[in-house]
């Protein structure tokens, strides 16, 4: 199954995993079991549509555990503030990508050029002052983090079951899993690597940060091989 960026949200796309938000191209998703996880929050402006989504749901702000994202850029965290004032729940962030909240410009490669202070000052980018930290193997609720760098230093992914939250580490698109772009990546090899290792994880449902979550339970089988052809 692929859900088309039309299609009406929320939707829950596997039991306790549900799509509650893709303003702009960008997947927010909110996770229901041990602890109620947002992941991932979209651009700035978007906590209210989210809280909607919350509400039809059927969970209340409080009701939020933790906000987690998958990597520090601009459309997954520009709503984050917004929404931990909302809930009260922690942000939560890799160790490796927490620097580039404060300095985004900081970053390898061309991602440096796109936040320039004075574009994210117009797009009214409100970083965290606060967050909590997580390192590859902790457990959020009964969702274990995932150490996935390569587009951004600190890229993580959520696992549970059969079940990934990949953030940007790949992407889903025209009915086919593959790693994300080259020149989006800060670290290529690193990219590669995370992608290759989320290959070997026997997935059915695959969730993205962009184009559409995968409920293909092929999907992963087939990324396993098309990266061997590339070596």
């Amino acid at each position: 199954m692929t859900v088309r960026h039309q299609a009406p949200l929320p939707m829950e796309i596997a039991p306790g995993c549900y799509a509650i938000d893709n303003f702009l191209g960008a997947w927010c998703y909110l996770l229901t079991g041990a602890s109620n996880l947002i992941v991932d929050t979209g651009v700035p402006g978007r906590a209210s549509a989210i809280l909607r989504a919350l509400a039809r749901i059927g969970v209340a702000p409080t009701g939020v555990d933790h906000i987690v994202l998958t990597h520090f850029d601009l459309d997954h965290s520009g709503s984050a503030v917004a929404l931990a004032a909302h809930t009260g729940a922690p942000i939560i962030i890799h160790e490796a990508d927490a620097p580039y909240l404060a300095t985004p410009e900081a970053c390898p490669r061309l991602r440096a050029a796109l936040y320039w202070p004075l574009i994210t000052w117009l797009l009214r980018w409100h970083r965290p002052s606060e967050v909590t930290l997580v390192r590859e193997g902790e457990m959020l609720g009964d969702w274990q983090i995932l150490h996935t760098p390569g587009h951004t230093p600190g890229s993580i992914t959520l696992h549970r079951d059969d079940i990934l939250v990949v953030g940007d580490a790949i992407v889903h698109r025209g009915g086919r899993l593959r790693e994300n772009a080259p020149w989006l990546a800060t670290n290529l090899a690193e990219q590669r690597a995370s992608a290759r290792r989320l290959a070997t994880i026997d997935a059915r449902v695959v969730l993205p940060g962009h184009y559409s979550p995968s409920a293909d339970p092929t999907a992963i089988r087939k990324l396993r091989q098309w990266l061997a052809r590339q070596e």
